[in-house]
C-alpha cells in the first residue's frame, strides 16, 4: 500500500473538508493536532482559506494557496505535501451523514490516542493528572463528540428568561439583616466569605449553612482550616441555635432531630491536601446544591505556576467552572489579610494573597469587619459587600454575632 493511500481516514476528512458547508460542521470537532506530519500544514491552509474566503476550494486551488503561505519551505517537503493532496477528494455531497461519522470514527481515534499517551505519563510518574485521564474516557463513553467546544448556544425565549433569570433566586439568604439588600444566590454562582483570623467567618459559614439546610437543601462543607468534626458540631449547633450545655441536656430529642432534619442533607468532608480536581469530580457524582470550601486557598490545584498570586486566580478560575458545570452554588472561603485588621469595612481588595486575581471570578464578595476589643462580649460585626454582581447592592450591615450558639442576628 502506497504511504499517500487515499483511502486513508485522515486523507478522507482533509478531502471532505475542500467543502466549505461540510468544513463549518466539523470545525469545532477536529483540530490540527489530529493530524500527522504534512497534513496538518494542509489543515492549516484548509482553515484559513474557509475563514477568509468562505467558499468551496478545488486541490488545485488548494496547492496554490497552500505555497503562496508556505514560501520557504525545502523543495522535497513541498512536493510531499502536493502529492498529499492530489489525492483528496470532497466525495459525494449526498453521503454526508457517512462522512460525518467518519469524522466520529476519527475523533475516537485521537481519543484513544490521547488517553494512551495520558496513561503512560501516569504510569511513569510524569503526570498526576488522573481526573484529566478520567474526563478523557468519559467523554469516549458518552460520546460527546463536541466536547472541544467551549460554547453552548442559549435557545430560551422570552417567557423562559423571565422565569429563570429574572424570577426570585434559588437560594434565598434567611439573614433579614443581608435579604433586605440582597435576596440571594443562584445555581452556578460563586461567592468569597473572606474575614481576619477570630472574627467568625466559620462561625458566619455554619451559620449560612445551617439555613440552607433549613430550606431542604443538600449541602457539602469542605474543611481543611479547623477540624471537620468541630465544623460539623458548630453547623448542627447553629440549626438548633442552641449553646452546647443546652444541646448535650437535650441530647436524645436533638439526635433524633438531627437524623431527621440534618444529616440526609449535609455532609463534612476532612479535606486537608485536597485538590480542586477532586471537589468537581464529586460534584458530579453527588450532586450537591451548595458547597463550601474552607479555606479554598489551601486547595491543591494541577499545574505549574510562576507565583503565587497565580495559583491562586487559577483555582477561583476552576472553583467558579465547577459551580456552573455543576449547576451549585460554591461559597469559597478565605483569609482577609493585615490591612483588614481592627476594621468596620473591608473590601475585596484586602483579600490575602490577592488584590483583584480571586475577587474577579466571584458573584458576590462578602467580608467581615470587626474593630475593638478582642473579648468574647464584643459582639458587633460588620457584613461588607463590595462585589456584587447579582443586583449591584454594596455596602455595610451592622449584626452581632452568638458565639456560644453559632448564630449571627
Amino acid at each position: 500500500m502506497s504511504s499517500y493511500d487515499p483511502t486513508s481516514i485522515d486523507r478522507q476528512i482533509l478531502g471532505f473538508c475542500l467543502n466549505n458547508d461540510f468544513f463549518s460542521r466539523v470545525k469545532n470537532i477536529v483540530d490540527r493536532t489530529m493530524f500527522e506530519k504534512e497534513m496538518r500544514d494542509i489543515f492549516d491552509t484548509l482553515t484559513y482559506a474557509h475563514t477568509k474566503y468562505g467558499n468551496d476550494l478545488t486541490v488545485n486551488e488548494l496547492a496554490s494557496l497552500f505555497n503562496d503561505r508556505n514560501p520557504a519551505m525545502p523543495e522535497a517537503t513541498r512536493n510531499k505535501v502536493h502529492e498529499t493532496i492530489a489525492t483528496l477528494d470532497v466525495g459525494n455531497a449526498d453521503n454526508a451523514d457517512l462522512h460525518l461519522d467518519l469524522v466520529h470514527n476519527f475523533w475516537l481515534r485521537d481519543r484513544a490516542r490521547q488517553i494512551g499517551e495520558k496513561a503512560i505519563e501516569i504510569f511513569t510518574g510524569d503526570s498526576e493528572e488522573f481526573g484529566e485521564l478520567r474526563r478523557l474516557i468519559e467523554t469516549v463513553e458518552d460520546g460527546r463528540i463536541s466536547d472541544k467546544t467551549t460554547y453552548t448556544k442559549v435557545e430560551d425565549d422570552l417567557d423562559s428568561l423571565l422565569d429563570n433569570e429574572a424570577g426570585d433566586p434559588d437560594f434565598p439568604f434567611s439573614y433579614d439583616l443581608i435579604s433586605e439588600h440582597v435576596g440571594g444566590l443562584d445555581r452556578g454562582n460563586l461567592g468569597i466569605l473572606f474575614a481576619r483570623p477570630e472574627v467568625g467567618k466559620t462561625t458566619f459559614c455554619c451559620f449560612l449553612a445551617a439555613s440552607y439546610i433549613k430550606q431542604g437543601f443538600k449541602v457539602v462543607y469542605w474543611a481543611n482550616e479547623e477540624p471537620a468534626p468541630k465544623i460539623k458540631l458548630r453547623i448542627i449547633q447553629s440549626y438548633f441555635g442552641l449553646t452546647r450545655a443546652e444541646m448535650i441536656s437535650d441530647r436524645r430529642s436533638l439526635s433524633a432531630k438531627y437524623i431527621d432534619e440534618i444529616s440526609p442533607l449535609l455532609t463534612i468532608m476532612d479535606s486537608v491536601g485536597t485538590s480542586v480536581e477532586e471537589v468537581d469530580e464529586y460534584a458530579k457524582l453527588n450532586k450537591p446544591d451548595i458547597m463550601f470550601c474552607d479555606q479554598l486557598d489551601k486547595f491543591r490545584i494541577a499545574g505549574e505556576f510562576n507565583r503565587g498570586d497565580e495559583r491562586l486566580k487559577e483555582t477561583y478560575v476552576v472553583a467558579r467552572e465547577i459551580a456552573k458545570r455543576n449547576k451549585a452554588l460554591v461559597w469559597a472561603v478565605s483569609q482577609a489579610n493585615y490591612e483588614a485588621h481592627d476594621r468596620q469595612w473591608i473590601d475585596y481588595s484586602m483579600l490575602d494573597n490577592s488584590r483583584t486575581g480571586k475577587a474577579g471570578e466571584a458573584d458576590i464578595i462578602i467580608g467581615i469587619g470587626k474593630t475593638g476589643s478582642s473579648e468574647i462580649e464584643n459582639t458587633v460585626r460588620h457584613i461588607c459587600i463590595s462585589k456584587n454582581k447579582l443586583n449591584g447592592w454594596h455596602g455595610m450591615i451592622n449584626g452581632q454575632i452568638d458565639i456560644d450558639r453559632g448564630i449571627y442576628y
